[in-house]
């Protein structure tokens, strides 16, 4: 009893700070969302999954999926049923893959990390003149668990080659960020659309869908300046017209024009954004970036540096 109402506890609890970090990193502050709910997450399974395990003797397994089948699950379909709109345009889909991404690799260096502490434990609790006889037995049962070893090390292998073109995309989006300075506030202006138009945009679908179709058609949706300023200002619609036709009819939208006098260009922001404000988001962006990024290369040298030390003891130990 005591075991399924921490479990159920757990579910509600992923559930409603779903929603709720959601609800409050809507429109620009997405990111926060993205990046922070999963570690955020993950923190909690981590403390909550040990006082479980040692208190309750839960399984950390049976907590992890029902936090992430039924509880992922869940939220989801409560999302929809507040924001239909995620649906109708296709944004849901713009925002759980990112999500699912980032819980990949916060997921991995967890662990990663169990792993590591689970074998600092258990070559600890091996008395000296067991060491050998431990070491012969975890051979013979490890025979079982090679192939788990192997997908372990190959996701380990690819997730080190993501972290490390992340560390390359935050660090060259860190470093382009203009100061606030370049750039001048030329007020809130009210844009009108006034075109639908198909275009070519890169497939970021990977494997053969990405080899046999390089680009996919999106409709975006034009808007200019009702007041005669010229500005222009576009969004994607969908993958759909019918979809574009619905961000469409929803008429004007208010928009920030932040003018580059450097270059004679511009950029549109949300109304309420200022050039501080705006640069500062940016820099949070490449920030968290390379901070997760950087935390896995980190953690994943720290497991191979754990390895490479047991394993020379081994050799120490059996001379």
């Amino acid at each position: 009893m005591k075991k399924a109402a921490a479990i159920l506890v757990s579910v509600f609890l992923y559930i409603g700070a779903f929603l709720l970090m959601f609800r409050l990193s809507m429109g620009d502050q997405i990111r926060w969302f993205l990046f922070g709910f999963p570690v955020m997450t993950a923190m909690y399974f981590v403390i909550a999954g040990n006082l479980f395990a040692r208190y309750l003797h839960l399984n950390r397994w049976s907590l992890w999926l029902s936090m992430n089948l039924i509880g992922g699950l869940c939220s989801v379909i409560i999302l929809l049923i507040c924001f239909p709109t995620l649906l109708m345009n296709g944004m849901i889909l713009f925002l759980i893959g990112p999500l699912v991404g980032v819980f990949v690799v916060v997921w991995t260096v967890v662990g990663l990390g169990f792993l590591c502490v689970k074998g600092l434990k258990g070559r600890a609790a091996l008395p000296d003149g067991m060491e050998a006889l431990g070491t012969s037995h975890l051979r013979q049962s490890g025979v079982g668990g090679g192939k788990s070893k192997k997908v372990i090390f190959v996701v380990g292998l690819l997730l080190l080659i993501l972290a490390a073109s992340s560390l390359y995309v935050g660090a060259r989006g860190f470093a382009s960020i203009r100061p606030a300075a370049d750039y001048e506030d030329s007020g809130v202006h009210t844009f009108a659309p006034y075109d639908i138009l198909p275009v070519q945009v890169k497939n970021n679908a990977t494997g053969r869908a990405q080899r046999n179709n390089p680009t996919r058609t999106v409709y975006m949706v034009y808007y200019q300046t009702t007041d005669g300023t010229g500005y222009r200002w576009q969004v994607e619609g969908g993958s759909v017209r019918e979809l574009a036709e619905q961000v469409y009819d929803r008429g004007p939208v208010e928009r920030r024009v932040l003018s580059i006098p450097a270059d004679n260009t511009y950029i549109t922001v949300e109304p309420d954004q200022t050039a501080e404000g705006y640069t500062s988001s940016l820099r949070q962006k490449y920030i968290l970036i390379l901070a997760l990024s950087g935390g896995y290369v980190l953690v994943y040298a720290a497991v191979w540096v754990v390895i490479l030390c047991r394993n020379q003891r081994r050799k120490e130990m059996s001379l």
